[in-house]
């Protein structure tokens, strides 16, 4: 039942992720980095925000309460969803519903620098489930030995690192995506040298989970922005290949974070991270003439 549960929600669960093309459709090109990175803040705060939620009212409501809560939140939200936002009814493109999903793998194809985007978007998404998954594995272990209410208090820590990023969409509008997308990866980098520097001290942790959220939304915020540029009649197709990228990264990450704690702990999730980060950082660096002619400078 928790499956079949948890399968449900995966594939309902998707409503923020539609509304990034349609915001992208609806921005000027002079604004679209700054309003994209506003939403995609507001994803990523949620998900953050979600794991203090979440530990406080387990804790002290019982595991079930969360989800009673989540429901009736989906419930207002789609009332809110249904009144505010504009209706979108131009048929792009003309082709049927089957059409549209088949051209997909065309659209990808068409520019290399949206495989290589897909691709870092994908490695930076599988850090960001690897790392939360397995800080959540060391507080909960001595020397820590947290609670879930406190383990919860640090998502606040990446939240405020989350609204810190938000401006990334910014730096594409100046036409400063691709040379920031590399220095997002390179602090990717530092985040994790501090994340293993901190396997008994919370100081340094917390330095840690603020930088890799700093460098994780930033890189997030860049993708999405420059595939939207890439991709301006097909946004809502490039979309959906970002976020099943970003999704499968994510998949893989978690269960790679529980393989390599049960492995050799706290040190070898970090030193896998690292070799995700790489493995980003060198197909950025490998493409980044392809990233920089895809950078627009807007005025």
């Amino acid at each position: 039942m928790l499956v079949s549960g948890l399968l449900a929600t995966g594939a309902t669960a998707v409503s923020g992720q539609l509304l990034l093309p349609l915001a992208g459709d609806l921005s000027r090109d002079d604004q679209r980095g700054r309003v994209v990175g506003s939403i995609a803040s507001g994803i990523l705060v949620g998900i953050l925000l979600s794991r203090t939620v979440s530990g406080f009212v387990a804790e002290h409501f019982g595991w079930r309460a969360i989800y009673v809560l989540a429901s009736a939140a989906t419930a207002i939200l789609a009332v809110v969803v249904a009144a505010k936002l504009p209706r979108d009814t131009e048929r792009h493109g003309g082709m049927s519903y089957p059409r549209l999903l088949a051209s997909i793998v065309t659209t990808v194809t068409a520019h290399r620098a949206i495989g290589v985007t897909l691709f870092i978007g994908a490695c930076s998404f599988g850090v960001f489930t690897m790392f939360w998954t397995g800080l959540t594995f060391l507080l909960r272990s001595p020397p820590f030995s947290y609670s879930l209410a406190r383990i919860g208090l640090v998502g606040l820590v990446g939240l405020a690192g989350a609204l810190a990023a938000r401006q990334a969409g910014r730096l594409h509008d100046l036409g400063w995506s691709s040379r920031a997308t590399g220095a997002a990866l390179v602090l990717a980098l530092a985040s994790l040298a501090l994340a293993a520097a901190g396997a008994r001290s919370i100081v340094l942790l917390l330095a840690a989970v603020l930088l890799v959220d700093v460098a994780i939304q930033g890189i997030a915020i860049l993708n999405q922005t420059r595939l939207f540029s890439l991709a301006a009649q097909a946004r809502s197709r490039v979309n959906t290949a970002y976020v099943v990228c970003n999704f499968t990264g994510g998949a893989i990450g978690s269960l790679l974070a529980g393989t390599l704690w049960d492995i050799a702990g706290w040190h070898a999730l970090v030193g896998g991270q690292v070799a995700v980060v790489v493995s980003a950082l060198s197909a950025w660096t490998l493409n980044r003439a392809t990233l920089a002619s895809a950078d627009v400078r807007r005025r």
